[in-house]
């Protein structure tokens, strides 16, 4: 039986409430890049890690944004080295993305902050407790990718 529609409404303010500590020690990593790149810069690069090469129009598809607006923000991430731009042989009038060793870097970056922050706290934790963290994040994590693969969050 499906649960009553504020059943799932509590359940969901009660998770909010109990993901503010991940999702505060979040915000504290991305200010901390964004020092160096910008949110729209890594939300590109993070888009271009998860597609991998990608036309202009793939890329701005992916993160809502015009073709106009994707052409100029891969113009500046190309600028700025974390990207290559390049014309694929199958369409000369297109523009293949990638990203460059710097562009992955700022990503690894982000991972390793985040990993050293969970670490700190997770020192804070029981055994047990890390272990049901890890269950229900990984579910939690599963359920977002599928209806994110049919684009409905």
């Amino acid at each position: 039986m499906a649960p009553r529609r504020t059943e799932t409404t509590d359940y969901a303010a009660e998770l909010e409430h109990a993901t503010r500590g991940l999702l505060a020690l979040n915000v504290v990593v991305l200010e901390e890049i964004q020092k160096r790149v910008g949110l729209p810069t890594l939300r590109a690069l993070q888009s271009l890690e998860r597609l991998g090469p990608s036309l202009v129009t793939e890329l701005g598809e992916d993160l809502d944004l015009a073709p106009s607006s994707a052409s100029r923000l891969s113009d500046r991430l190309a600028e700025a080295g974390l990207i290559t731009r390049s014309i694929p042989p199958h369409n000369r009038r297109a523009t293949l993305l990638e990203l460059t060793d710097a562009g992955r870097s700022v990503l690894d970056e982000v991972v390793a902050q985040r990993v050293e922050r969970l670490g700190g706290v997770a020192a804070q934790m029981s055994s047990r407790e890390r272990e049901q963290l890890l269950a229900g994040a990984s579910a939690f994590t599963a359920a977002y990718s599928r209806l994110a693969a049919r684009h409905i969050t």
